[in-house]
């Protein structure tokens, strides 16, 4: 209770010194003050700035008095000349004078928020299509007034889902048609979350606005198409990758977000340690042979190779990739994206690729025989070459490649490391907290880790002789209450060294004989890299059960059975 108490002495402290503070600045400059939230602002006036203009300026126009010719103004910065331009232009405009009020943040946030949720977009563009109706009965000649009743709002709510996509900081946003409706939904860290309908008009008029963003022929329904498209969000460019597809009830859109400020190219920061971390640091180094990341789509593949060239990206090195698209624009690297409908594919790039004097190669995907050959005959000629494929575990890459048509000795000699990769959820720091695990999932779990050595737990940062301790996030307003937030990796990852290039030639890459080669010289299993890393607290076992073979469960959610076991008992201990 004190601790609440303290709290909340400290937030009255803190109010009273920003209004001190705005009565000071406003009695120098001689201007008035807003404290509060207005009684008279309203949604109308507001919306007179659009909401980027108003958030870049920090100003918002909350009463517009139209009977005594008065704006209206709240404003964080009463000097900002960019500010008052604007205000003096709409005002010359409509004749008017201006009247500006100095505020704390805390009230412009308030404010911002007025300018309306994505439901009142939605609104704003059934109104406007109703609207739309009344002319077309009317007026039917009147097509240009048509065009900018629909055009406006559309514009308006494509922007709504965007902001609310970026402050959410979802990785894509999927506009679908379903039921005769359009369903917006956001993938952040990795889990689909529905975020609102509309009606099957409004979303027809939003996929096209999508493809008139991004240059898509917006009267071509019946095949895919793919784009792209920029904006600016506080001041950093967003990149959006754009894909259309024809469903039965339509057409979906999906929009990947690109933001290079968020995207973090650190091998540490995503996941990797121990042994896997210091093996992948020699074998970058390497002036040839190939590194090649495994896992489904969406598996972080890409980024973990970007983390890897960021590592190499010097003035001495020509780095040079192939992409379908290039994802994320890196200074000093060589980016080039293949156009298949032009010819241009991984294959005839990679071969172009050769011509250019390049110390690394960066391949998007192997996809068929021709690229897989050329990347392992790059490999094989002095050139360092990262790439992925699309396998469940690191060694189901080599009956991959040989189904591609590479010889095994070919493999041996070109393959450095082969390694997998999934994304797992991160526990929320802010309601993190410690939790109990039945007996028999701990006895699992520990089973699991049988064939770690204590060695490979102390570079974690683990004790071997400490008990187990779980966590789990309890849920907050910094998580949306799921007591989990953002992402990491979890990796497997084989070193292809001279008795594992023996043992891949004679045996034409029999997976089970690799894999047993690969646990005698103490290979981690990805389930073994995502429990080191649940005992540091870093995930959940739920978590780790969701993205990798569930066999911990005992054929129920770990979250329902945690949660029964919690039930029957008395206070539990968090030790185990």
């Amino acid at each position: 209770m004190t601790e609440e108490k303290n709290k909340k002495e400290k937030k009255k402290i803190q109010k009273t010194d920003d209004t001190d503070d705005i009565e000071v600045r406003a009695k120098k400059l001689g201007v008035a003050m807003l404290l509060d939230l207005p009684t008279n602002a309203n949604k109308k006036s507001i919306q007179t700035l659009s909401e980027d203009i108003a958030r870049k300026n920090r100003m918002v126009i909350f009463d517009k008095n139209t009977k005594d010719k008065v704006l209206h103004v709240a404003m964080v910065d009463v000097q900002d000349v960019n500010a008052l331009n604007i205000l003096r232009f709409i005002a010359q405009k409509d004749r008017m004078n201006i009247t500006v009020y100095l505020t704390s943040e805390e009230i412009m946030q308030k404010l911002f928020a007025m300018y309306g949720s994505a439901e009142d977009a939605v609104q704003d563009v059934v109104q406007s299509f109703e609207v739309e109706d009344e002319i077309d009965k009317d007026m039917k000649s009147r097509t240009d007034d048509k065009e900018n009743l629909q055009d406006a709002p559309v514009a308006k709510l494509v922007h709504v889902i965007i902001k609310h996509a970026l402050d959410g900081k979802a990785s894509d946003i999927h506009i679908e048609p379903i039921d005769k409706t359009y369903r917006v939904r956001f993938r952040q860290d990795g889990v689909l979350h529905s975020s609102l309908t509309f009606p099957l008009e409004v979303g027809k008029a939003v996929i096209s606005r999508i493809k008139i963003l991004s240059n898509l022929k917006i009267d071509e329904k019946r095949k895919p198409q793919d784009g792209r498209f920029r904006i600016q969000d506080k001041g950093n460019d967003i990149d959006f990758r754009v894909s259309s597809l024809p469903v039965v009830e339509g057409e979906k859109i999906v929009m990947r977000v690109l933001e290079k400020d968020r995207q973090t190219f650190d091998l540490q920061e995503l996941g990797m340690m121990g042994t896997q971390y210091e093996m992948f640091l020699e074998r970058i180094k390497d002036p040839f042979g190939m590194i090649l990341m495994t896992g489904p789509t969406g598996s972080g593949k890409s980024t973990t190779l970007y983390a890897f060239l960021k590592i190499l990206n010097g003035e001495e090195r020509n780095i040079i990739t192939l992409e379908d698209p290039v994802e994320y624009f890196v200074p000093g690297i060589n980016q080039s994206q293949v156009k298949p409908e032009i010819g241009y594919n991984f294959a005839s790039g990679l071969r172009s690729i050769l011509r250019q004097d390049p110390n690394v190669i960066m391949v998007g995907e192997i996809r068929d025989g021709e690229t897989a050959e050329l990347a392992v005959h790059a490999a094989l000629t002095g050139h360092l070459v990262f790439s992925t494929v699309h396998t469940n575990n690191a060694v189901g890459a080599l009956p991959r490649l040989i189904d591609l048509g590479i010889e095994p000795f070919l493999i041996a000699s070109s393959v450095r490391v082969i390694a997998a990769q999934r994304l797992v959820r991160k526990i929320c720091e802010h309601c993190k907290e410690e939790k109990h695990i039945p007996e028999n999932i701990v006895a699992r779990v520990k089973e699991a880790l049988g064939d770690v050595n204590a060695d490979e737990m102390r570079k974690y940062g683990l004790d071997p002789d400490a008990k187990f301790v779980f966590h789990h996030g309890k849920g907050c307003k910094k998580c949306g209450g799921l007591g989990l937030v953002g992402r990491l990796a979890i990796y497997e990852a084989i070193d292809i060294d001279r008795d594992m290039q023996d043992l891949i030639a004679e045996e034409e890459g029999n997976m089970l004989k690799v894999e047993k080669l690969a646990r005698e010289k103490g290979y981690i299993t990805l389930k073994q890299d995502g429990i080191l890393k649940m005992l540091l607290g870093m995930t959940t076992l739920a978590e780790l059960e969701r993205v990798t073979e569930g066999d911990m469960s005992i054929g129920g959610k770990m979250d329902e059975i945690t949660d029964e076991e919690e039930m029957h008992q008395q206070p539990t201990q968090s030790h185990v």
